[in-house]
């Protein structure tokens, strides 16, 4: 097998649901966080065979097939805006060397709308490998991807005659930036070759950048095995989906652990071991799992187990670190520190989260966002549904609200409503929210975000009354409109990998897409504040008003406040709400259109108010 850097969870999430898969999000600025820091692993410190920092321009050839400049370059250039914000290295311990040159494909630069990019930067000598069979080509990256890039290796046995490209990064979110340290078996291709060459090339339309620098090729390791990422998730989970949190009504009968080993050593490996456990100090999940066979070298090896059946799993969060061994690599070895591996996931009493935002490690957390306005092709006014799949599988699924944990970016005042609409409605381009046991819609009203909910990153709207749901697979849904000034922006956890259907939109009457990985949609699970949440209302009264307006609500609400806000979502006034009914000075507004809004913890609900004077 030749070298593959995917974990068992990126094949599933390639196969399952079989659903659409398009790229329709123009370029823009979002959160992002690295995939890795720039940390040297052991092979890449081995002794080159050969290596080129791009301090001499001359020894590389720059040429594209589009006659049209979109060229690569080699610069210095240190710009934290480069790129829509790709910036530049991170190098804390100035292991690379940047600051005498690297090569650039400033694809947000030289790109235009509608244009195509394809591009070689290639080594101009010849590279002598007739003594190394063996060798691994090593080099820092810093990647952000848009849809249609592509990033390839490009090797030539033959001085360039004929080439074979090898195309690296496809696995990697689109819109996050990464910097790591990339390796790649080269063996195969130009081992003992005597006239070798290499070429970097970028495929694109109007995309980010992708930066290189410091390139070797090393022999590697006599022994040397890397963990891959783990996943952990529910066996009758459709497509393998792992939910951040999960309560305790909603846990699978089984779960499943697994993963891979790569052997990116020489020899072959045998005696390999993967130990370790998820602990969240009330609970644990052993495992300890040795495979049978050799794991060759340059191969990877899948493995996998069932927790105990019937496990007591615990409210609170678990946290997994594993470590692989074998005969010829222990933790002894100088080239252990890569592996170990750790996931992390949390039991809850009621929240149910596809994403991890707040569960996951901040060092290991990879986000970025997507807005209502991100489409390419829509108009101003255009719907738009972004859902994250939920399994429920209790016998009382009863369903208060939604939780969304949106970016600062976001603008107060955009209008949204959330939904629950089942899976096979949404995979088929229909948006309809389904009816609960009771003959409830399960659609609430329309919410107005404030500054209020921006500041803290997260937006609660409950249905009119909880829902009552069968056993079955649905999607939590958030509605919202493309508009010029007010659009919500949903936080994408990229962190796990997701089947391609986990997360989905759709624009009604065009299609469901694939383009998110865990949106940051909620359920908001359980029978809490039921009296509240099913009867609670308020009035206002006189509306429109001048100098004083009365809120009365229908029923006695704890520890509750009342906003107005102006028609941009920004806070006016703030009081608490005293009994069932509050008199609110308005002397100090001007005419116009206002919202009131009254909330808790549990509730929020906004009326309109007109001032007039």
């Amino acid at each position: 097998m030749k070298t593959i850097y995917l974990s068992l969870a990126s094949l599933i999430a390639m196969s399952s649901f079989g659903q659409k898969s398009y790229e329709r999000f123009a370029k823009e600025k979002s959160e992002f966080s690295f995939s890795s820091k720039s940390k040297w692993s052991e092979t890449t410190k081995s002794q080159p065979i050969w290596s080129n920092d791009f301090s001499q321009s001359s020894d590389w050839i720059i040429a594209n097939t589009t006659n049209d400049n979109q060229n690569w370059a080699i610069v210095t250039t240190a710009d934290a805006t480069l790129a829509l914000g790709t910036g530049t290295w991170d190098d804390p311990n100035n292991e690379i060397t940047n600051e005498n040159g690297y090569a650039l494909f400033n694809s947000d630069k030289v790109g235009k709308q509608g244009g195509s990019q394809d591009a070689t930067i290639t080594f101009s000598g010849v590279i002598d490998l007739s003594g190394n069979n063996d060798v691994v080509l090593t080099f820092p990256q810093r990647l952000r991807r848009f849809s249609s890039t592509k990033t390839y290796i490009g090797l030539s046995p033959d001085g360039g005659s004929t080439w074979k490209y090898v195309e690296i990064n496809a696995n990697k979110a689109v819109n996050s930036v990464f910097q790591e340290n990339a390796e790649l078996n080269v063996s195969s291709e130009i081992g003992g070759k005597s006239n070798a060459k290499i070429r970097f090339r970028f495929v694109g339309t109007w995309d980010y950048a992708w930066m290189v620098d410091d390139v070797k090729l090393v022999v590697p390791p006599a022994d040397d095995i890397r963990a891959l990422p783990v996943y952990f998730f529910g066996a009758n989970n459709l497509g393998g989906v792992e939910y951040g949190r999960t309560p305790l009504n909603q846990l699978d009968s089984e779960y499943e652990f697994g993963g891979q080993v790569y052997n990116k050593g020489l020899n072959d490996q045998t005696n390999v071991i993967i130990d370790g456990a998820f602990t969240n100090g009330a609970s644990t999940i052993p495992f300890n799992i040795k495979p049978t066979g050799v794991l060759k070298s340059n191969d990877t090896l899948d493995y996998s187990a069932m927790a105990p059946a019937n496990f007591d799993f615990k409210v609170g969060k678990y946290i997994g670190e594993f470590t692989v061994t074998s005969d010829g690599e222990n933790n002894t070895s100088s080239t252990f520190s890569d592996n170990t591996v750790k996931r992390t996931f949390e039991i809850t009493e009621k929240l149910y989260s596809l994403d991890g935002v707040g569960v996951y490690p901040a060092e290991s957390l990879v986000i970025s966002s997507l807005a209502s306005n991100s489409l390419t092709d829509m108009q101003s006014g255009d719907e738009i549904i972004f859902g994250s799949y939920y399994d429920l599988r209790s016998n009382d699924n009863t369903i208060t609200g939604i939780e969304i944990i949106v970016s600062s970016t976001s603008d107060a005042g955009a209008d949204i409503q959330v939904s629950i609409i089942d899976t096979a409605t949404l995979f088929n381009d229909g948006s309809t929210p389904v009816f609960d046991l009771k003959g409830n819609e399960a659609l609430s009203d329309i919410y107005t975000l404030s500054t209020s909910d921006i500041n803290k990153g997260i937006v609660t709207v409950y249905f009119q009354q909880p829902l009552t749901l069968e056993s079955g697979a649905y999607f939590a849904a958030v509605n919202a409109v493309n508009d010029d000034k007010n659009n919500i922006r949903i936080i994408d956890d990229r962190t796990v990998l997701q089947p391609s259907g986990a997360s989905m939109i759709n624009i009604p009457g065009d299609g469901s897409y694939s383009n998110g990985n865990a949106f940051a949609i909620r359920l908001l699970t359980g029978t809490a504040s039921i009296n509240e949440l099913g009867k609670s209302s308020f009035s206002i009264y006189p509306n429109p008003a001048d100098e004083v307006i009365t809120i009365k609500t229908s029923i006695l609400l704890n520890n509750a406040s009342i906003s107005i806000l102006d028609l941009n979502g920004k806070e006016l006034k703030s009081m608490k709400l005293s009994g069932m009914e509050t008199k609110v000075d308005t002397s100090d507004l001007i005419s116009g259109v206002y919202f009131v809004r009254v909330s808790n913890d549990n509730i929020s609900k906004t009326e309109k108010l007109i001032i007039r004077k």
